[in-house]
């Protein structure tokens, strides 16, 4: 059995793209992304934590975690299905009504909010498990060597792979203000008794849909994407054959970090 080290984990989360398990990552990051009313950044760190608290836990090799998503499988894959229409169908209520317990909710139901992004990220995390060999050989070796520190490690980095596209979007929505732009400021509509915006209804249209697609396409395994599967397969490949020292993966990780962090609050400052 080959080790995996970790950049061929992070490198397997970013192939796993074009998996069409991975397919529901760019719908959800314009699910939360619509609204614009917080910052874009933190949600898809928010959203790279969903994922880690599917993925992680199985990385550890836990036993009860993963009889809860083999033994359970379909129920998990109909209730996050059911989960995501719901939180789309309360954006519409929550900025529709301003009365009762929906004006208290309707800061707790955008599309932004916390919980419906970590809820989006754990969904994404379900999906992405027929995402590719990387993913099958972290969980062998995770399973096999009881070593479960290292399982959440490789796991945690497979999701910052997932995430990492996304982040890219984020920061680039936010350099060019992408959320200022008139066609994405949108306007106030009237539906009947709703008083609703565009960028509310997109964003909850946006989470009806991925629920919708998480139940018809069983969790996006029975999708498929406009990439041969070679393709596919031979980037999960060489992911899987990359033989990095993970010393000297650990500290180019860190200054990747500590140079972005650095820029970023050189960019903040007056």
């Amino acid at each position: 059995m080959t080790d995996i080290g970790y950049a061929a984990a992070f490198l397997g989360g970013l192939f796993a793209l074009l998996s069409p398990c991975s397919a529901l990552l760019l719908p959800a990051f314009f699910a939360y992304a619509f609204p614009g009313r917080s910052a874009l950044i933190g949600c898809t760190l928010l959203f790279y934590i969903g994922l880690c608290a599917v993925l992680v836990p199985l990385g550890m090799g836990s036993a009860l975690v993963s009889r809860l998503f083999y033994g359970h499988q379909e129920l998990l894959i109909t209730g996050a299905g059911v989960l995501l229409i719901a939180l789309g169908v309360l954006q519409w209520a929550g900025q529709g009504w301003a009365i009762g317990p929906l004006e208290r909710l309707r800061d707790r139901i955008r599309g932004d909010s916390p919980g419906a992004v970590l809820a989006l990220g754990a969904v994404s995390g379900l999906a992405g498990f027929c995402a590719g060999p990387v993913l099958g050989a972290v969980l062998t070796i995770a399973a096999s060597s009881g070593n479960t520190l290292r399982g959440a490690i490789l796991l945690a980095l497979y999701a910052a792979g997932m995430a990492t596209p996304l982040l890219i979007l984020a920061v680039l929505w936010q350099r060019f203000d992408l959320g200022r732009r008139r066609w994405l400021r949108g306007r106030g509509i009237r539906l009947g008794p709703l008083h609703l915006h565009t960028t509310t209804l997109l964003s909850g249209l946006t989470f009806i849909g991925l629920g919708i697609v998480f139940l018809v396409f069983d969790g996006t395994r029975s999708l498929s994407v406009p990439f041969p599967d070679s393709w596919e397969a031979g980037l999960q490949e060489f992911a899987a054959g990359l033989q990095l020292p993970d010393l000297l993966v650990v500290p180019l990780a860190s200054l990747v970090v500590v140079v972005v962090v650095a820029w970023r609050l050189a960019r903040s400052r007056p």
